[in-house]
């Protein structure tokens, strides 16, 4: 103390200034540090919840979907009531058509690769003749499923996790006419059946029922034991206590959606990242200030004390958020480039701030454009589905009361809808498709018309498996009916055939 009080004035000045200075530049990055981790924080919680809640919904949808996808795949290939001939014949013909149509249920796309089909007898029936990957444990599963979960679902799809890791759909099958139940499936889904956009990278979701089993997983990988640690918290019952978990590596939130539970999960690395570029930048910043300040003071005491001062209020007001400050320049000395930096600094920070709004607004307006084509793409998957279903139930009451004309015009249609559905997503079709549509085409037309109309569709062995443009010979065909043949009182023919010769395919139409 004593050596302090013998020191001049302008040294005095000089320590009081630089302690000063580096106290309010460690107080002033302290609290931007602790600011900034809060918002982040904040901010991160809250988008990860509503993240994790659109997911949710997203998650329900598609499981809906697939249940839905899996019964309409059955009705079509009618296998409720072929199993309902089954259980009243009890012959080894409708068993064999049974495991045909069940067979016809696996295509390349599909979501699934093995089915265990369960009769009311309880005769079973798989789909062992295709590849499946560990087709030894997916056939165990199945068959565990099927012995532990004997109750009756109702027509719901209930999903479960075999100790293979693989997720299983568990239903009960039944017959429309009449509604009965006819036995149980169990279908073993393919690959990772559940997706979120990879713009979420960083962000993992953990599927749990409403029991604290684990389903499955989307997005970002999560390590073993941090998925251990959530099983245990949703076992026991604890996990929606955990609002974050900003003292660990990840932080999560949970979403309830139907019978489901979701749980959010994301990795708190970039955030802390952030945070020590902000105390890195902070310290900097302060430390070049400090040097500045005492460089220029040991020369220029008296006049440069002004200029500190003021630069000090400026970045005073910089770090309370006012980045429109501007530090009026006035000659060239060490304090006067400080200012000049200042300036820029704020500028550029504020032109940051902008770009990120900027870009934060842009990437909503991706999202609502995801969301919405995700919606649109689901809403035309829906449509087609609805209206085989109006067919098949006209064609059910058809068939109870007896009027086979309305049985088979309304099979015809559903067929020739089927096909439009089916084909149109292909660019070329074989011949025999195109003949096979047509022919119901004009039938549908005869019926509506009347019985004056005769068609004859043939072609040659070589030329039926021949690739044409999709519909090509549906504007012939239809144009020869509304113009060359509508309106006659005389029966009508119209003979379409196909054959090649020379290699190359010629189709008449007469």
């Amino acid at each position: 103390m004593k050596r302090f009080r013998s020191l001049s004035f302008s040294a005095k000045l000089i320590i009081v200034y630089i302690c000063s200075l580096f106290f309010a530049i460690c107080a002033n990055t302290y609290n931007q540090i602790h600011a900034a981790a809060n918002v982040l924080e904040e901010e991160s919680s809250r988008n990860l919840r509503l993240l994790t809640e659109q997911v949710a919904l997203n998650f329900r949808e598609n499981q809906e979907s697939m249940g839905y996808s899996i019964y309409s795949r059955m009705a079509a290939l009618e296998i409720p009531l072929l199993m309902d001939a089954y259980t009243q014949e009890h012959s080894s013909a409708a068993l064999t058509d049974v495991r045909y149509a069940l067979t016809q249920m696996i295509t390349e796309s599909s979501d699934y690769d093995y089915i265990l089909l369960e009769m009311s007898d309880g005769t079973r029936l798989t789909t062992a003749g295709r590849t499946v990957r560990n087709q030894a444990d997916v056939q165990t599963n199945c068959d565990t499923i099927l012995d532990e979960h004997r109750s009756v679902t109702y027509g719901n799809s209930n999903w479960y996790r075999g100790t293979d890791g693989g997720v299983y759909i568990l239903r009960d099958v039944y017959a429309t006419s009449p509604l009965r139940r006819v036995g149980k499936v169990v279908i073993h889904m393919k690959g990772d059946i559940f997706s979120v956009s990879n713009v979420y990278e960083n962000t993992g979701f953990l599927f749990f029922d409403v029991h604290g089993d684990y389903l499955s997983g989307a997005g970002m990988a999560i390590p073993e034991d941090v998925r251990q640690s959530i099983e245990e918290d949703m076992a026991d019952g604890v996990l929606a206590e955990k609002k974050n978990w900003t003292k660990l590596d990840y932080y999560t939130a949970s979403s309830s959606s139907g019978n489901w539970i979701t749980v959010g999960i994301n990795s708190t690395a970039a955030y802390r990242d952030m945070v020590n570029r902000i105390a890195r930048n902070g310290v900097l910043f302060g430390c070049m200030g400090l040097l500045a300040g005492v460089a220029v003071l040991t020369v220029l005491m008296q006049g440069l004390v002004t200029k500190l001062l003021e630069l000090k209020k400026a970045m005073t007001r910089v770090a309370d958020g006012d980045f429109s400050q501007h530090i009026n320049v006035s000659g060239n000395d060490d304090i006067s480039l400080l200012a000049e930096t200042m300036n820029h600094m704020t500028s550029k920070i504020q032109e940051l701030l902008e770009q990120l709004v900027e870009k934060e607004r842009l990437k909503n307006e991706a999202e609502i454009q995801m969301l919405e084509y995700k919606y649109r793409s689901l809403e035309t998957q829906i449509r087609p589905h609805f209206i085989y279903n109006a067919l098949e139930t006209i064609n059910s009451m058809a068939k109870i009361r007896g009027n086979d004309d309305i049985v088979e015009i309304v099979q015809r249609i559903s067929r020739y809808f089927r096909s439009i559905t089916v084909n149109t997503t292909r660019q070329f079709i074989t011949c025999q498709q195109e003949f096979d549509m047509l022919r119901d085409y004009t039938e549908i037309y005869r019926f509506i018309h009347g019985d004056k109309l005769k068609t004859t569709f043939s072609a040659k062995e070589a030329a039926r498996n021949a690739l044409i443009p999709t519909m090509i010979l549906q504007p012939v065909v239809e144009n020869a009916l509304q113009h060359g043949i509508r309106g006659q009182e005389e029966d009508s023919e119209i003979i379409v055939h196909a054959y090649v010769k020379e290699n190359r395919l010629n189709i008449t139409v007469k």
